[in-house]
């Protein structure tokens, strides 16, 4: 439930990464680059080129820059490449992917302030701002609902359905009128934090410490679990009776649009028979059970279902962006087993081992096909929110203002 494995496993590769390279590595490295070109752009999915025929798939590795000049400060990263040259070099910090004595640290949210909130393997929470530097403490540990908004982080304890929130003076609050899941996300945006609280109905509040309100339900038995939030729009998805996904203005709780599921989401299904007690029991990795991702901007609404990354223009919904083939995630049911976040301009994913970022800019309308798809394969995360972006690059993080 805590997710205690994959962050184990991460903290196991994070060590690996710290092991000092031997003299001449990087010359090395370097002509490792230059011949795995090739096998790198061999190991692209099938079904991603298949998906986008025609469509320029531009891969690049984060490397330094030849004759690039060092900047003043401990944690910029002065020469880095971000991936698809898409961020501004000259904002490009480090944050350590360990914390203070060694263990390592996962990013579990990028805030649109530039603001990153992540764990270590025992649940402790650590934050690190845009200026970069070793992620700092927190003082508590979570099981879930770790997000970062406009000056302020989220969190709920182990055993706990209580969503705590701090900000970046100290204050400390509680969000939400009901308590929140932690199995569910926890999404921030225009100055709203949403949420779905224990009995499956989304909230929403307003900065750190806002209780909040249940979001109405229109007299429907279920209005949706919380998708994602593109400010003032949210996405609920109701896999249990209506089978559709609705738009919701925070705003003013009104339904703005409904839509049929996305494809490979599989709604809510019961056994034939009953059991003993008359009742009727869901079938495994349907409705609720069934995990996948989604993410929004106000141009694109995208989801992450099995191994599929399916982007759609907001304005047309049903007419596919891009359709990225990308594999299935080693651990299906996990929480941490893929992340789809999204920015003021790109979507970046991490799944089955494989991250990667896609600018919106260069997609087309639905109607015609994109101009180009920014992929690069990386090891551990990446994340985008607001005009930043996170990725992992070797034994740190690097975070950076998108262009």
């Amino acid at each position: 439930m805590n997710g205690i494995e994959d962050r184990l496993r991460d903290a196991f590769g994070a060590q690996a990464d710290t092991v000092r390279p031997h003299a001449g590595a990087r010359a090395e490295n370097a002509r490792r680059v230059r011949r795995s070109t090739v096998r790198r752009r061999a190991a692209v999915p099938a079904g991603a080129v298949a998906a986008v025929a025609a469509v320029a798939a531009a891969a690049a590795v984060p490397g330094a820059l030849p004759g690039a000049s060092h900047r003043d400060g401990p944690d910029t990263a002065a020469g880095v490449r971000s991936p698809g040259n898409l961020v501004d070099p000259s904002t490009i910090v480090t944050i350590p992917a360990t914390v203070a004595g060694g263990a390592a640290f996962t990013p579990d949210a990028l805030g649109p302030d530039g603001r990153v909130a992540g764990r270590t393997a025992d649940g402790r929470v650590y934050t690190a701002g845009p200026k970069g530097g070793r992620a700092e403490p927190l003082g508590v540990r979570a099981e879930g609902g770790v997000a970062a908004g406009n000056g302020f982080v989220t969190w709920i304890a182990p055993g706990s359905w209580k969503l705590s929130c701090r900000t970046t003076g100290g204050r400390t609050g509680v969000i939400g009128p009901q308590g929140a899941t932690p199995a569910d996300p926890v999404l921030t945006g225009g100055g709203a934090v949403v949420g779905d609280d224990p009995m499956n109905q989304p909230f929403v509040a307003t900065g750190c410490g806002d209780t909040g309100r249940t979001v109405d339900g229109h007299g429907k038995g279920v209005l949706g679990r919380a998708l994602a939030l593109a400010y003032p729009t949210l996405f609920v998805a109701d896999t249990s009776n209506d089978d559709v996904v609705r738009e919701i203005d925070v705003r003013t709780d009104a339904i703005v649009r409904e839509h049929p599921l996305p494809p490979g989401i599989r709604p809510l299904k019961l056994t034939g028979a009953p059991d003993k007690d008359g009742a009727r029991r869901s079938v495994p990795g349907t409705g609720s059970d069934q995990k996948w991702r989604a993410a929004a901007n106000e141009d694109y609404f995208a989801t992450l279902v099995d191994g599929q990354l399916r982007i759609v223009a907001r304005h047309g919904w049903k007419n596919v962006a891009a359709g990225l083939g990308l594999g299935k995630p080693p651990a299906a049911k996990s929480d941490r087993g893929a992340l789809l976040t999204a920015g003021d301009h790109l979507i970046a994913y991490t799944t089955g081992g494989v991250s990667g970022v896609i600018d919106t800019r260069r997609l087309g309308d639905g109607r015609t096909p994109p101009g180009a798809i920014s992929a690069v394969v990386l090891k551990g995360p990446a994340l985008a929110a607001g005009g930043w972006l996170l990725w992992r690059d070797g034994a740190a993080y690097r975070l950076g203002h998108v262009r």
